[in-house]
């Protein structure tokens, strides 16, 4: 069994589209190699702070994703299962180096919310005028049922209707 700490630049593509680990931040990792009969089990933990627009008003959300990660690492001649059958925790072993990086990145999108909210409770942004919801509480439009807006036009039109002078 070996133990591998390492922190290290963020690659490219560390998350989802609203919210990830930006390119070149910190991450952290926390690994442990083990040999098995087929090659070699790692498991450990990733650290970082991921950043996004919350879902609802755009602000800016950032995240402190701490999650775990595992997956078996089959050496070049263990025997292999059928392709269908295959498990995602499977990869491949060169011989030589280990790359984590699709384990790691699949575990910290797995972690992040597919809606980023800035607060669990945002009430988001006013869908006539785009307004801060939050920083409004009381806005609101008056709105009239477009079901009677004809109705609107022919009281306006009606000639019996008294005028002043």
């Amino acid at each position: 069994m070996r133990e591998v700490s390492e922190t290290f630049p963020a690659p490219e593509v560390l998350g989802t589209d609203m919210i990830a680990v930006p390119q070149g931040a910190d991450v952290s990792l926390d690994a442990r190699l083990e040999s098995v009969q087929d090659g070699i089990w790692v498991s450990g933990t990733v650290s970082a702070q991921a950043v996004g627009e919350c879902g609802r008003c755009l602000d800016e959300v950032r995240l402190d994703v701490d999650t775990t990660f595992n997956g078996l690492f089959l050496f070049p001649d263990a025997p292999r299962e059928d392709e269908e059958d295959e498990s995602e925790d499977v990869h491949e072993f060169d011989g030589e180096t280990l790359d984590l990086e699709e384990i790691v990145r699949d575990a910290v999108a797995e972690e992040l919310p597919f809606t980023p909210l800035c607060e669990p409770d945002c009430p988001g942004l006013c869908d006539q005028c785009g307004a801060r919801l939050a920083d409004d509480p009381d806005h609101t439009h008056e709105m009239i049922d477009p079901r009677w807006s004809a109705l609107e036009a022919l009281a306006a039109d009606d000639p019996t209707e008294k005028k002043e002078s």
